[in-house]
């Protein structure tokens, strides 16, 4: 069993593909559970410096033909704060007040737990449900955490929505908008950001509200699992409907920002 590392994700088999390869690719998975996940943190700077605060997950019996999920089972559960974490709050420029407002830190009806017991429940949870594929958005950052906390150990598939975006339906979006306006209308909408390198946002805040999901409670990670299996539907019904579309141009080009992240 290993931790799968940022980079290995990242090369997760989704490079290069055309519209039908990557479909088939996901059609592939199909036969065991899909387990759809989401962290909060008290930040940024990976698991040394930042805790877990929340940890959320959705497991389900995924069928690529209707692009329809049933959900099997979920986990959901709130962290107490460290000491450490706790420490820094006479500190004016540590942002972790913030993030907890954020991501909703103290609000609903959850018994906060000790953070190792929480991750070592979760991947127990996993190991019941597996073999199974892991989904998350921007995935590298949840696998950081979760495994590099306390040590455990991701041996799972993973598979980054993200990427997917990234690779396959923005690139789609700008190929239909040589000959369409509305497309080019919707990768406007998004807009452009400087954490994908100056082109369009493949960030969940972006892309959600532009296929129509209602984001109400964002960054709560269990809302965040539900809104990514939304979009993911969305994306792929798109790319079925499309699957004829040379995007390689387009893929190229994000594929290079990709590699300087």
């Amino acid at each position: 069993m290993k931790i799968l590392r940022y980079e290995q994700i990242n090369e997760n088999k989704m490079w290069y593909k055309t519209i039908p390869e990557i479909l088939s690719w996901l059609d592939s998975k199909s036969e065991m559970p899909w387990i759809w996940l989401d962290t909060e943190t008290t930040g940024l700077g990976g698991p040394k410096v930042q805790q877990l605060t929340q940890i959320a997950a959705i497991a389900s019996d995924y069928n690529f033909k209707s692009n329809t999920f049933n959900d099997i089972a979920s986990f959901d559960e709130k962290i107490k704060l460290t000491n450490e974490i706790k420490s820094r709050y006479s500190n004016p420029n540590d942002t972790s007040r913030k993030i907890l407002s954020f991501n909703h830190y103290g609000t609903g009806n959850y018994k906060y737990k000790n953070e190792k017991e929480v991750v070592d429940s979760f991947f127990e949870w996993i190991n019941e449900h597996s073999p199974c594929l892991l989904i998350a958005q921007n995935a590298g950052f949840d696998m950081n955490m979760l495994g590099g906390r306390y040590g455990n150990k991701i041996s799972n598939e993973v598979f980054d929505t993200k990427r997917l975006i990234q690779l396959y339906y923005l690139p789609l979006l700008q190929a239909l908008a040589e000959n369409d306006s509305k497309y080019q209308e919707m990768l406007n909408k998004i807009g452009k950001s400087e954490r994908d390198g100056g082109l369009v946002s493949s960030s969940m805040s972006k892309i959600g509200p532009a296929l129509g999901i209602n984001m109400t409670g964002y960054h709560d990670a269990l809302t965040d699992c539900k809104i990514t299996i939304q979009m993911y539907q969305k994306i792929v019904d798109f790319l079925k409907q499309n699957q004829d579309k040379d995007i390689m141009k387009y893929q190229a080009e994000r594929i290079k920002v990709i590699r300087q992240e």
